[in-house]
């Protein structure tokens, strides 16, 4: 077979090899146009609607067991996917009320987000008191002029653990026989005593032993019942750090020495001074170990007055401070 014989076979090939692969595509063609003619039309995907987590009704917070911050949910709006909800507060007796009427939207999604767990449903919204239990009246007492109003407390805030002088209550309409009262988000409470009343002031004293750290009301409850509540107006801080101990209990003049501090409330990071007058020597390499130990190293340089030292513990985060007085004995080295 010659070359010209060849070319001709390879070129009828190629021939045949294009005729079949049109054939091929109009096939393919033609499966697609019956397809689209015989009036089945393809699904489109839907978006199912979003289901809300709670109901008017439920009690909502960030855990189930939460002590905080409660939400009542007034009702969802599905156009918006929003909720309406209003602050609302837990008795001791396992009571729910609120102190307003006062409601708010909010994203769906943020509040189930931050507020997860519902604690509580309420059969009805309307059922729910408005007002602090220990502001009401008994049925028995009948109001004789206007009100107290309170307008502020000083001091204003005070320390768990400890007492607190209130030099000023003040206000107005303010009855003799008055009674004082700090009403916790919980309605844990501390009645005031020592209470001095004046028409537009009062001076009294809290005992915060039992109460934990928070904002608390301020209620003033004359003796025909009529009362003022100042919300939110006295809030309690934690307890300062307080030194129970030092070991070793004693230094020389001219040593560096190693000492562990016990006591409670302490707070990461914190310092450590030493006092005795107006002398101060300040603790180096001070570590934090748990809320009640702490561990530094005292360099006592020459010069320093010998005798018993104060020891002053300084919370840095909180600015709180607590002070063990005469805890640390320096002595003379020569004695």
């Amino acid at each position: 077979m010659g070359l010209t014989e060849i070319l001709y076979i390879v070129k009828s090939m190629k021939h045949h090899l294009l005729i079949i692969g049109l054939l091929i595509i109009a096939v393919l063609c033609a499966g697609c146009t019956d397809q689209s003619g015989s009036g089945t039309a393809t699904p489109v995907p839907t978006t199912a609607s979003v289901q809300p987590k709670f109901v008017a009704g439920d009690i909502v917070a960030k855990t189930a067991t939460s002590t905080d911050t409660y939400w009542l949910i007034i009702k969802y709006d599905s156009t918006t996917d929003k909720y309406e909800r209003g602050f609302i507060y837990r008795s001791l007796q396992e009571t729910w009320y609120r102190k307003d009427n006062k409601t708010e939207l909010t994203e769906r999604s943020l509040t189930e987000k931050v507020y997860p767990a519902k604690v509580f449903h309420v059969s009805s919204i309307t059922a729910v008191s408005i007002a602090t239990p220990t502001a009401t009246p008994t049925a028995t007492q009948t109001s004789s002029g206007p009100g107290p109003m309170i307008t502020s407390i000083t001091p204003n805030s005070g320390t768990s653990g400890f007492s607190v002088s209130i030099t000023n209550l003040a206000g107005t309409n303010f009855q003799t026989g008055a009674t004082v009262k700090l009403v916790g988000t919980d309605i844990t409470s501390v009645t005031a005593t020592g209470v001095v009343v004046g028409e537009n002031s009062i001076s009294c004293t809290f005992n915060l032993y039992d109460l934990k750290a928070g904002k608390y009301d301020v209620v003033v409850t004359n003796p025909d019942g009529q009362s003022d509540i100042l919300i939110s107006g006295f809030t309690i801080n934690d307890k300062g750090p307080l030194v129970s101990g030092v070991t070793p209990s004693e230094g020389m003049i001219g040593e560096t020495i190693d000492l562990a501090i016990s006591g409670s409330g302490f707070k990461d990071p914190v310092k450590i001074i030493f006092r005795k007058g107006s002398s101060t020597l300040e603790g180096a390499n001070v570590k934090y170990g748990t809320d009640s130990s702490v561990s530094l190293v005292l360099y006592i340089p020459a010069g320093t007055t010998t005798g018993f030292w104060d020891i002053e513990v300084k919370n840095v985060v909180d600015q709180q401070n607590g002070t063990a007085l005469s805890k640390f004995n320096i002595k003379n080295a020569t004695a």
